[in-house]
């Protein structure tokens, strides 16, 4: 156990070492957020509801959403894959232990670094300025907790498919290709 959580540390480090990444990464969840949000309030501008979500719903959706997009989409998608290709792989099949929990842990560091640094500042500030309806009680939090391990390990899971896909397919990007559109349609990234 110490070992996963010294390489959970270790991810974290390691995606905190880019400090100018994290700031890009957070300008752009903010503009895209903005944007969004303009896009909801002129939408509601003409009515109080659509699809039975009213303005507080479709806005804290929008900078949920945003929040969580690097947590899910995360910018060392190919990093994986790539390991794959050159072979450095073999590396990670040589240490004692799972290589699959070891990769777990290390990309779950990386996801508090970005929830951290990314993801509580963006809500935070969007929840001053905007009507967002984020838990309030202990079990709310509790839920919210849970659901943001529960996306991070499915969006691990995810990358370590297609990364996969490297030992057998001399293309890896074109499965990824072939499924990237399903996967934005039904994760809600384009209709809530």
């Amino acid at each position: 156990m110490r070992a996963y959580l010294a390489l959970l540390g270790a991810g974290f480090r390691r995606q905190t070492t880019y400090r100018l990444a994290m700031v890009a990464g957070l300008v752009t969840n903010a503009f895209f957020g903005v944007v969004r949000t303009a896009i909801f309030l002129a939408l509601y501008r003409e009515r109080d509801q659509v699809a039975g979500l009213d303005l507080a719903d479709a806005l804290t959706y929008v900078w949920v959403l945003e929040g969580l997009f690097g947590v899910v989409w995360a910018v060392w998608f190919w990093e994986l894959a790539e390991s794959v290709r050159s072979g450095d792989f073999l590396v990670e099949l040589l240490r004692p232990g799972d290589p699959y929990l070891r990769l777990l842990a290390f990309d779950l560091g990386r996801t508090l670094s970005v929830l951290a640094i990314r993801t509580v500042p963006t809500v935070a500030v969007a929840a001053l300025v905007l009507p967002l309806r984020l838990p309030g009680t202990l079990g709310g939090l509790a839920l919210l907790a849970a659901s943001l391990v529960l996306a991070a390990v499915v969006g691990f899971q995810l990358r370590f498919l297609f990364a996969a896909a490297a030992f057998w397919t001399p293309d890896y990007r074109s499965m990824f290709m072939l499924v990237f559109p399903v996967l934005w349609l039904v994760s809600g990234f384009v209709i809530p």
